[in-house]
């Protein structure tokens, strides 16, 4: 199990196949059930991992950190702000001089699209892609697939409404990718100025009101509104995207069987009710647990493999 992930890397959902998104969740799965806070896995011992974060990030950059802690990794922690990027140095020869440090595994995010492609082509390393622009963001889909996992054992017949800015979503994109992969159906449900202009090569529906997602669907995954990817006139206003889209206390709880996630920050008030946060069926918590679990799993199999191939 522990060569499965061939490639070494993981830029996009699409890198992966059905097998190695369960083997992924096996190993995940394995760092959960021998878990010893006083105890760290040895995975990682004696590799450099750099988490490149040229984006603002605070959950996903301290869940990487954490899972490559738990792995005994040696950790370089790059952000562009207070980097010599800010002086006029170029990404590449950032990058280049992160290299030479002698760093074989790097996490990367970026407000640009193609950035983990970018580097494994200059470098030649391990690549996991920590968000990249609006393309995707892979390790979010498998945490939030390995939650519903947990919940509900299967995604045979599984129904997973996505809600919210999906136009600006790497997340929709990797999720859409992943919990098709594994079986489920989703669907989503957006104003129509947040839903990608060509939707055909997803084949998806698209739901009309938050009360008919919540009626068809198992689990929502609910989206932030994206401001700072949004161009002036996305929203006509604020409070028109909360009166028909948000997912209210009093609409939520009508149903006893369905279960709610997000990716993270939440924007209470605007897509969720807080209230909503208090609910046993809220796994917004579990996810940022499965996180780091999901992560480790991802860092140790690329690592496995990088070494078989050496």
């Amino acid at each position: 199990m522990d060569n499965v992930l061939f490639k070494p890397y993981l830029h996009s959902a699409e890198d992966l196949t059905l097998e190695q998104v369960n083997a992924i969740f096996d190993k995940a799965q394995f760092f959960i059930d021998n878990y010893n806070p006083k105890e760290k896995f040895k995975d990682l011992l004696g590799v450099t991992v750099a988490l490149a974060f040229f984006e603002p990030s605070t959950r996903t950059r301290l869940s990487f950190e954490l899972a490559a802690k738990h792995l005994s990794a040696d950790i370089l922690i790059f952000k562009s702000i207070g980097s010599s990027i800010v002086k006029g140095e170029s990404f590449v020869d950032t990058i280049r001089t992160t290299d030479a440090m002698n760093v074989k595994m790097y996490v990367v995010r970026s407000v640009f699209a193609g950035v983990p492609q970018l580097i494994t082509q200059k470098t030649g390393k391990i690549v996991i892609n920590a968000g990249d622009g609006k393309h995707e963001h892979p390790t979010q889909a498998l945490l939030d697939a390995l939650t519903l996992k947990q919940h509900y054992k299967t995604f045979a017949g599984l129904k997973v409404c996505i809600v919210g800015d999906v136009l600006h979503s790497r997340v929709a994109r990797s999720n859409i990718t992943i919990l098709r992969l594994l079986g489920a159906e989703v669907r989503l449900i957006a104003p129509g100025t947040l839903l990608p202009r060509y939707l055909k090569p997803w084949n998806i529906e698209i739901l009309e009101t938050i009360d008919e997602a919540i009626d068809w669907a198992d689990a929502l995954i609910v989206l932030r509104l994206q401001k700072e990817r949004m161009e002036n006139g996305v929203l006509p206003s604020l409070s028109e995207f909360v009166k028909f889209y948000q997912v209210t206390y009093e609409k939520f709880t009508k149903k006893d069987k369905i279960v709610l996630l997000h990716p993270g920050p939440v924007n209470y008030g605007i897509e969720l009710d807080y209230k909503l946060s208090d609910l046993s069926n809220c796994l917004i918590n579990k996810q940022v647990t499965n996180g780091v679990f999901i992560r480790m799993a991802v860092m140790s199999l690329l690592q496995n493999n990088s070494v078989k191939c050496e």
